[in-house]
């Protein structure tokens, strides 16, 4: 007996590429779409490339923030595979800023340390302090990188947020 599974097909674009490979997509709703490495590479896929995700929901412990995953993608031939013109690129190697910030993090040779400020991030990486803030947010959103915000007031009117790329960098 054969068993199908039932995918559901959305129109998406690639946001962001891992160091793994793998990549997240967002929908027309804004949802999130987890891409494996294996269908990156076989598809030639790229950040901000146009896709049909064929996905089902995501497995019970990641579903909350990654809704989707994809089992299978097609690229539409109708739609020029280039990065959308809002990527902006940060370094020399034409990554987008998330993955710039993730390399950078996860870097053990940096010599700032295992806590970076939004602004130490945005000295290294070249880029406005505002959006380093915005894409640590979306990194941290997605479970990729670590935050913890530092107060001494109980109203926390004023705090200091420092992010890493691991839990336990925070135990030292």
């Amino acid at each position: 007996m054969e068993t199908t599974v039932d995918t559901v097909k959305m129109k998406a674009i690639i946001e962001m590429k891992s160091f793994s490979g793998s990549a997240f997509a967002v929908n027309s709703e804004g949802e999130q779409i987890f891409i494996n490495n294996r269908i990156m590479e076989r598809m030639k896929l790229n950040e901000g490339s146009q896709i049909n995700a064929y996905v089902l929901p995501n497995y019970e412990d990641k579903r909350f923030t990654i809704p989707w995953r994809a089992m299978r993608v097609d690229v539409p031939r109708d739609i020029p595979q280039q990065p959308a013109p809002d990527v902006r690129k940060y370094s020399d190697a034409g990554e987008s800023l998330d993955n710039t910030i993730m390399r950078e993090l996860w870097d053990k040779s940096n010599t700032l340390g295992q806590l970076w400020s939004s602004e130490e991030i945005a000295e290294v990486v070249a880029a406005p302090v505002a959006d380093v803030r915005d894409a640590c947010v979306r990194l941290h959103d997605r479970g990729v990188i670590c935050r913890v915000d530092f107060s001494s007031d109980p109203t926390k009117i004023k705090t200091i947020v420092m992010w890493t790329a691991d839990i336990r960098d925070f135990e030292d």
